[in-house]
């Protein structure tokens, strides 16, 4: 067989790249059913709680381990991993939809103040002194205002990323934030001495995140304030 045959038989035998003008279509696709799928899977796997780690700040995974302790206290394990779960579900296709550039950080802004709210008056709920002397109606109000603002929240929240969730996803945010508004269910939480280890590490948190930020361009301006004083006297 000539050199030429031969060379024109390989070719033939080789096995063709098959080629495809939606090749990078089909990649994007695939990567983006892939990060979908590691958000909807990644609260339920060790892998996933070492990266949620990383994700979060220490203040949230402080908040987030003594909401999940007191939710195992009152109604057991299971529907306190299910909570946790959802909530950083929620977290995470939020913050997925933000890096697509479908939402903004800023779209969330709005929530903060009902947010606020609601962490100061279960903050003063749990001062002994103050509990004790609410009565038992007064008590119920502010219980209830709590669920008001945090609803705010969820509502904020929900209107954002609901357009990018499944109606199973949906279902979830809305009994997740039922759940956790119920004014009965912070009531059990505030008045059980069981948990008030855990209530006061809940309450920790939420003075923190209440507390005034103070930026550093303000930090400069006191100092520039405070030299200038010193300068003049």
């Amino acid at each position: 067989m000539s050199s030429e045959k031969k060379e024109k038989k390989e070719k033939k035998d080789a096995p063709k790249e098959r080629k495809s003008k939606k090749d990078g279509a089909s990649k994007e696709g695939l990567m983006f059913k892939a990060t979908k799928n590691i958000t909807g899977k990644v609260a339920t796997s060790g892998f996933g709680k070492a990266v949620i780690k990383k994700v979060l700040d220490e203040e949230t995974n402080k908040l987030m381990t003594a909401l999940k302790k007191l939710i195992e206290q009152q109604n057991g394990k299971k529907k306190a991993s299910e909570v946790q779960n959802n909530i950083i579900k929620i977290m995470l296709k939020a913050q997925f939809q933000i890096e697509k550039k479908n939402i903004k950080n800023e779209d969330f802004i709005p929530a903060d103040k009902p947010l606020r709210r609601a962490f100061r008056h279960l903050c003063k709920l749990n001062e002994p002194e103050y509990y004790s002397s609410r009565s038992d109606e007064e008590k119920k109000t502010e219980f209830q205002k709590v669920e008001a603002s945090l609803k705010k929240v969820g509502a904020i929240v929900a209107t954002h990323i609901s357009p990018y969730l499944t109606d199973k996803n949906k279902q979830k945010i809305e009994d997740t934030i039922n759940y956790l508004t119920n004014p009965e269910f912070m009531r059990k939480i505030w008045e059980d001495p069981k948990a008030a280890e855990n209530r006061q590490k809940l309450c920790s948190v939420m003075k923190v995140y209440n507390a005034p930020t103070i930026h550093l361009d303000q930090v400069e301006q006191a100092k520039e304030s405070e030299s200038t004083t010193t300068t003049t006297s």
